[in-house]
């Protein structure tokens, strides 16, 4: 009778405990697509957009760092391109204002060849509607010449930064900016380069005279002359204050001999600018140089500024 109900027991208890198929299947439990989804959280796109945020490209870029300018005076530039810059000089000084070449800018103006013109504050004030004329081309750029084409190792400090600061303030009431400093005479040394270095202007001189100055190189050799030394970087003298009476009848051939052997013209900035330019010194000159018609240099004694000068 026990042993029966034991059974009945038993058999009541397998009848009523949930069979193995009937748990809560696999399937049964909440399906993982059911569970919160990537898509259902808060979707990247409903976060700030990135778009939103200041672009790269409108964030101010800092300055590129400024070139020093040489500690030398530029005589003229190492390069690849065959360009060479013709420049001309419009001195006038205290006593003598000189004039004014017509010719030669007619020459310039018709080729339309990209010069710079390095006039004295003298010479502007003695031919106002002339350097107007010259600020108005688009082709020409100025250079400082000083004012009254003093030697600038020969004056003290003070006169010579007067020399590079006046004419500035003049070119600058012809709506114009100096793109480079020539001392007169080419007199030259260290202390007169970081004077006008202080007002952010090279010290640029030459390595091809044309020796226009007062007459006493044919036309016939000027060409010859240029011709057999302009290189590529080569920055070429010539005047245009009535000094040079053969420039004029020089330089078409001088143009068209540049031309034929592949050479481009530019100004004295785009020379300096250019990507491989590299600046060559001219040589030491402090007591400047004389006239092409004579091998000598002056060597007359300074009683300037010289490099002893220096600032520490």
């Amino acid at each position: 009778m026990n042993a029966l109900l034991v059974a009945v027991l038993l058999s009541a208890q397998d009848a009523s405990a949930p069979p193995i198929d009937a748990a809560s299947p696999i399937d049964a439990a909440p399906p993982i697509d059911a569970a919160p989804s990537i898509d259902a959280a808060p979707p990247i796109d409903a976060a700030p957009p990135k778009d939103s945020a200041p672009p790269i490209d409108s964030a101010p870029l800092p300055a590129p760092p400024a070139n020093p300018l040489p500690g030398f005076a530029i005589a003229r530039v190492r390069t690849h391109d065959r360009v060479v810059a013709l420049t001309f000089d419009a001195c006038a000084t205290r006593k003598q204002s000189n004039g004014f070449d017509r010719e030669v800018f007619d020459i310039l103006k018709r080729e339309q060849i990209p010069v710079t013109v390095f006039p004295t504050g003298r010479w502007i004030e003695t031919h106002p509607a002339e350097a107007n004329e010259l600020a108005a081309q688009a082709w020409i750029e100025f250079g400082n010449h000083t004012y009254s084409h003093a030697r600038m190792t020969r004056i003290p400090r003070r006169k010579a930064v007067q020399q590079i600061v006046r004419t500035e303030a003049i070119i600058a009431e012809l709506g114009r900016k100096s793109v480079a400093f020539r001392p007169p005479a080419g007199a030259w040394n260290r202390s007169v380069v970081r004077l006008a270095a202080r007002q952010h202007l090279p010290t640029v001189e030459w390595d091809v005279i044309s020796g226009d100055a007062g007459g006493h190189i044919s036309a016939k050799k000027m060409v010859a002359t240029v011709l057999a030394t302009a290189q590529a970087g080569s920055i070429v003298i010539f005047h245009i204050n009535g000094r040079g009476p053969h420039t004029k009848e020089a330089l078409p051939g001088i143009i068209r001999g540049l031309r034929h052997k592949g050479f481009g013209f530019v100004t004295l900035s785009d020379l300096l600018q250019r990507p491989d330019a590299q600046p060559v010194s001219a040589r030491p000159a402090p007591f400047g140089f004389r006239p092409l018609r004579s091998k000598r240099r002056g060597q007359e004694p300074a009683k300037g500024i010289g490099d002893e000068d220096l600032p520490t």
